[in-house]
């Protein structure tokens, strides 16, 4: 295992650097109210960490031990530091990530995610499913924006660049609501000529959607806890890749192969 993990890290990168978004829209006001500190900051710097400043909207871990810590709690034993060092491992930086092969797909049919996590988690964690499709802003102004009723007033734009402060996926998913009626509108151009109504229905046809690494239950840093990054890798990998220091793998530097 320690020999592929050296041959994986020479490999191409499969992240990019990630995003820090806010996860309720009145961050943004809480945030002016001076709720960042005080005795909601607990609770403010894991759901408002854009607007309270604890990473930036382009972020990324700055230490390599960061997954360990992780692993071993540290998140929530000492958020103050953690989330600032390393907001990827913590859940609040999420970075976008894409399979690096085309025999991923035919890898994750053959049970390979389960049987061989720590290679198929890096090569390809869209189909082993770490990485998946989702609403982030793209632009760190976007909590402001729509406070200001901009997801209204310019939707063409508000909707491309902010998904996830106007609300455009429903939940956290982001998928169209029927593909193939998407997909004649996304071709018909109304993506941009009825934003308001076609984006919503249809984020994946008109673009919408992030396809990045995160942990996918809230339990995951409670498991990691527990060790079951390392008894019970196939699983921990595909559901918890953050918790587990998976996501810090995939948004390392891209360095050339051998």
């Amino acid at each position: 295992m320690k020999t592929a993990a050296f041959v994986l890290s020479l490999g191409a990168t499969l992240a990019h650097a990630g995003f820090c978004n806010d996860k309720r829209t009145d961050c943004v006001n809480w945030a002016k109210d001076g709720e960042c500190t005080g005795e909601n900051q607990k609770f403010m710097m894991s759901q408002c960490p854009l607007s309270c400043g604890i990473c930036t909207h382009t972020c990324n871990d700055t230490d390599e031990s960061c997954g360990a810590w992780a692993r071993a709690g540290e998140c929530e034993e000492n958020p103050e530091s953690m989330l600032r060092l390393c907001p990827t491992s913590c859940g609040l930086c999420t970075p976008e990530c894409k399979d690096l092969h085309t025999d991923c797909p035919g890898w994750g049919s053959a049970g390979e995610c389960n049987d061989n996590p720590e290679f198929m988690i890096r090569n390809c964690p869209v189909t082993c499913e770490a990485c998946k499709s989702t609403c982030r802003d793209l632009k760190s102004d976007c909590p402001g924006w729509t406070a200001d009723g901009e997801c209204f007033k310019n939707p063409g734009f508000m909707y491309k660049e902010c998904p996830l402060s106007c609300g455009v996926c429903e939940g956290v998913k982001c998928a169209d609501g029927n593909a193939t009626q998407c997909a004649i509108w996304s071709e018909a151009g109304e993506c941009v000529n009825n934003p308001l109504a076609v984006m919503k229905e249809c984020p994946d046809s008109c673009e919408v959607c992030s396809v990045v690494c995160m942990d996918h239950d809230e339990s995951c840093s409670g498991w990691a806890k527990d060790g079951q990054c390392d008894d019970n890798k196939g699983f921990m990998y595909r559901v918890c890749p953050a918790s587990c220091g998976m996501c810090q793998a995939l948004e390392a530097p891209e360095k050339d192969e051998l």
